[in-house]
């Protein structure tokens, strides 16, 4: 583990898109294969959706930087957080705490509810989400790709 006591959260810019990309690229390719299968894990990575996708969302990314490396992201899309992923050498470090703290922050300030997607046999991230008081409202299968999906959701301690 490292040392993430000088993490900064910042808001995404346009030069992110690049280091955003090859952070999802190395982490899709070693965490995804056995969750949606290898071939699927090829394809999403040839079809320029990913740096396409933070370009789309890039004002509505958070970004956490150690020494000047972007290591993790979050993205937010209504009362949702879109996406979160943590650079493999940064699990269990804090970073994907941080990130999701900040996420909550932003959301709760318009929301009474949030909610996620995740894989539903990405078991370290839905455990992940539970710890921090996330709760599993649906598991269902995507409709486009098949994939088993959870849907959970946290509300606003007023």
């Amino acid at each position: 583990m490292k040392n993430t006591q000088n993490i900064q959260l910042r808001p995404a810019t346009p030069d992110d898109v690049e280091p955003l990309t090859a952070l999802s690229y190395k982490t899709i390719r070693v965490k995804y294969p056995d969750i949606i299968g290898a071939d699927m894990v090829e394809g999403y990575i040839a079809s320029g959706a990913v740096p396409q996708y933070y370009r789309d969302r890039n004002t509505f990314t958070r970004v956490a930087v150690l020494d000047g490396e972007v290591i993790g992201a979050c993205a937010l899309r209504g009362n949702a957080v879109d996406l979160m992923m943590v650079t493999l050498d940064h699990h269990r470090s804090g970073v994907g705490s941080a990130l999701l703290s900040e996420a909550e922050t932003i959301l709760f300030a318009d929301h009474g509810e949030i909610s996620l997607e995740s894989f539903r046999d990405n078991r370290q991230a839905v455990d992940f989400y539970a710890k921090h008081g996330w709760v599993m409202q649906e598991a269902f299968t995507d409709p486009d790709y098949g994939i088993a999906m959870v849907r959970m959701t946290k509300q606003r301690k007023d």
